[in-house]
């Protein structure tokens, strides 16, 4: 029967009056910050209006300098009042929860918060009615709002070691302010001109390591006593006492202490940026009106050139976003695979956009079967079994040089210029029977078949043969072909101006091939018929 009776009168049911949850039995009372008395007296009237927005968001940035030098998540207090996670709690859980952040607050204020995120609702249920969603989203606007933390900047707390580590110290109100400011341009102007630090002057009595009688306040806390403030101040005869006596006031805290990082970091706005400046040389690159070849050459063909090159499928990387095997897929997938094969670096956004724009469909997604089997030309031949009789070449060096190449383009006049000091440097290597290959090969370590241009006008020098400035750039706009005014290609040069005997050609060629047995002559023609002794021994039949 009592428990018919109990369920006959359900508890949300029951008229409750805000007072009564605080003298619920099993209902625990936060730590206040006032007294008992006066927190009794205060509750007899309200202390403002809860419909006033000011008194909430006072409130509201009361918790947020609390969290957010801590990093506290709010929401995560209040999960244990509500395991069905329907976003409400009651009035004593909200306060539960606060004292548990570390919220000093009292009673009233507790009240009024509660009032202010109280849901009217048909599915608020009493006592359960206090939306901390709504309060915890409030709270958590400090996270995500520059603005908001940059308003904090005079509450920083620039001596402990998190840059973002906040103090909920404000420097109080003092009766003259343009006094107080002009004081503080003085301290301002003082600081830059002898170059003093308020903050490591006062740095021994805050985080002193070791325990020390004059070390009242906590560590870190930017905090030190009156007298310490005073008896460490570096500028006492510039500054009279009652200007003193004003900065004490303007930073003092409830205890009786100085803040004197409030006053650092308020000296430090006034500063500006410490940093002093030094001097610079950027670099200002002149513009290179040079056209190369790579300019006009295809973004197709180019890929094609590099393909070539590395020995890569483009297929394959392209499959593994198509499973269905369609034959498209998105840009940026293309963009994908061209990184995963090595080819970002040989390509430019402008060549990207111009192979989108040619094998882009309508709906957005990129055809590529047809840029693979353009790309693929470079091995074979489209449809070769339907023309049984014809033959293709292997790829070979001349595929890749566009790709691996990029020369200059140079007048007819200029390069008819350059032919002729090639002639004169061939005519002086010929007279002079001078080795230049091993000269240059001193200077490329690496083998690279590279010099640089500095280094090609020393050779020429040791020489003795002495080319002018414009010479060199005739040579250097031929022969510089790795995209750029300073790599010269020696080896390439060597071939014009001083070429090999045939002789000798035949003699490298046979060196650096494989080698191929003596192979007597056949006896039999290609259609397997045997030959006449005449035919297949003619000198042997004359000397009969």
């Amino acid at each position: 029967s009592a428990r018919v009776s109990r369920s006959s009168s359900p508890p949300h049911r029951r008229p409750i009056s805000t007072p009564s949850f605080w003298a619920q039995p099993g209902v625990a009372k936060p730590p206040l910050e006032l007294p008992i008395a006066g927190l009794r007296a205060s509750a007899a009237g309200p202390m403002e209006d809860p419909s006033n927005d000011e008194v909430i968001a006072e409130l509201v940035h009361r918790i947020q300098l609390h969290v957010m030098p801590r990093r506290i998540r709010c929401r995560e207090f209040f999960n244990d009042f509500d395991p069905l996670r329907c976003g409400r709690c009651t009035m004593p859980q909200l306060a539960k929860a606060l004292n548990t952040i570390g919220v000093g607050m009292t009673e009233q204020e507790v009240d009024t918060l509660a009032e202010h995120y109280t849901d009217h609702g048909p599915r608020a249920t009493k006592p359960q009615v206090v939306n901390y969603y709504r309060f915890c989203a409030d709270v958590d606007n400090i996270f995500s709002s520059e603005e908001e933390q940059d308003n904090m900047k005079s509450m920083m707390m620039t001596s402990s070691p998190g840059s973002t580590v906040m103090s909920t110290f404000r420097p109080n109100s003092v009766e003259d302010e343009d006094r107080f400011y002009h004081v503080l341009h003085r301290v301002a102007t003082l600081c830059k001109a002898r170059g003093v630090l308020l903050k490591p002057l006062y740095t021994d009595l805050d985080r002193a390591a070791i325990p020390m009688p004059s070390r009242q306040n906590p560590r870190r806390g930017g905090k030190v006593t009156r007298q310490q403030f005073i008896r460490t101040w570096p500028f006492k005869k510039e500054m009279s006492p009652d200007d003193l006596e004003l900065l004490c006031d303007r930073y003092s805290t409830k205890g009786g202490d100085i803040h004197f990082m409030a006053l650092h970091n308020e000296v430090s706005e006034v500063l500006g940026d410490p940093e002093q400046p030094f001097p610079t040389s950027p670099l200002h690159l002149r513009a290179d009106g040079t056209r190369w070849s790579h300019q006009d050459l295809p973004v197709v063909k180019k890929i094609m050139s590099k393909v070539v090159e590395k020995r890569v499928r483009l297929k394959e990387h392209f499959q593994d976003f198509d499973p269905l095997r369609k034959g498209f897929c998105t840009p940026g997938q293309v963009k994908t695979v061209i990184t995963i094969m090595g080819l970002g670096k040989d390509i430019d956004k402008y060549d990207f956009e111009t192979i989108l724009s040619m094998y882009m469909q309508d709906d957005g997604l990129f055809d590529y079967r047809s840029f693979c089997d353009d790309v693929d030309k470079a091995f074979t031949v489209p449809n070769l079994e339907r023309d049984p009789l014809a033959r293709i070449d292997m790829p070979d060096a001349t595929t890749t040089a566009p790709a691996r190449r990029n020369t200059m383009r140079l007048s007819d006049a200029k390069t008819a210029k350059a032919r002729k000091i090639e002639e004169k440097i061939r005519t002086f290597v010929r007279k002079r029977r001078t080795e230049m290959k091993p000269m240059f090969q001193d200077f490329d370590r690496a083998e690279r078949g590279y010099v640089t241009r500095s280094q090609f006008v020393r050779i020429m020098s040791m020489m003795q043969f002495d080319l002018d400035e414009k010479a060199i750039d005739l040579l250097a706009g031929i022969y510089c072909d790795f995209g750029n005014h300073n790599d010269f290609n020696y080896k390439t040069f060597l071939r014009n101006v001083d070429p090999p005997a045939p002789d000798v050609e035949v003699a490298m060629m046979q060196m650096t091939s494989p080698f191929i047995p003596f192979k007597p002559k056949p006896y039999f023609n290609a259609r397997g018929k045997v030959m006449p002794r005449s035919a297949s021994e003619p000198m042997l039949w004359d000397l009969h």
